[in-house]
């Protein structure tokens, strides 16, 4: 049986959580490490944008005012709020590199949130992947749109998610929102008026009873195992690890 890492939770400033993927990214694409799964949260929050996406001046500086950090993720998608939130990243191989993952970016992000969809279950929650293709960059907000990549839970969003590829390797992480106030990214943005607060997204703690990370760290591994029938190791990050991500810090700070 295959032997994948798991990274349990930590926490981490956002430039440092991005760091952190990409170099688990690099040693999955050099040979020097694992396909990998993670679980992390933000300190202080964050607001995470895509790799393409732009912040006026006034946006950000309201963001940074309210005491958080803006980060850009290695990731496409739109802005992510890192409050009362669970973020995950997985890390492995496509089939051009003799890996699990399926080459088309689409199949890949339905073998993938499989995973998270059995993981959740093991929480005793049931959720779905989205259906639309619709484009939305026009919106400035990632839980706005329920898209292929994202869950939801009954037509509310559950989990939005990005991918990164590159040379046979994927990177992709994604955000669950735990106990997040409906209209706390709408302000943030400026556009407290763009949907109603009941709307947004749904909270994973309004559906389990499990809140103790090292439960949702067990839930995430046994949901993944089962679907890739593989067999996680834990292994937390390494002081090596650490350092040379906090060494790249700079390079995820948003500036204009």
């Amino acid at each position: 049986m295959k032997r994948w890492r798991f990274v349990p939770y930590s926490e981490h400033s956002g430039a440092t959580n991005m760091a952190i993927d990409e170099l688990l990214l690099e040693g999955v694409l050099d040979g020097t490490g694992q396909p990998t799964l993670r679980l992390y949260g933000f300190k202080p929050p964050a607001v995470s944008i895509g790799l393409n996406q732009k912040l006026d001046s006034e946006t950000t500086e309201r963001i940074e005012n309210a005491g958080l950090d803006v980060v850009r993720r290695p990731t496409g998608g739109r802005a992510v709020l890192h409050l009362n939130d669970l973020t995950y990243a997985f890390i492995g191989l496509d089939e051009s590199r003799e890996g699990i993952l399926k080459t088309s970016v689409t199949a890949a992000y339905r073998q993938i949130c499989q995973g998270l969809v059995q993981s959740l279950r093991e929480l005793g929650v049931d959720s779905e992947l989205g259906e639309t293709q619709a484009p939305y960059r026009h919106l400035a907000d990632c839980f706005l749109a329920t898209t292929q990549a994202d869950l939801h839970h009954k037509g509310r969003k559950l989990a939005g998610s990005a991918q990164l590829r590159r040379k046979g390797a994927v990177l992709q992480h994604g955000s669950l929102p735990l106990q997040q106030r409906q209209d706390a990214m709408a302000k943030l943005l400026g556009d407290s008026d763009q949907t109603a607060p009941q709307d947004r997204h749904l909270n994973l703690f309004e559906l389990t009873q499990q809140r103790a990370f090292c439960e949702i760290d067990k839930a995430w591994i046994e949901g993944f195992e089962s679907v890739f029938q593989v067999k996680f190791e834990t292994k937390a990050l390494t002081e090596q690890e650490l350092e040379l991500a906090h060494s790249r810090r700079d390079s995820y700070r948003y500036s204009q």
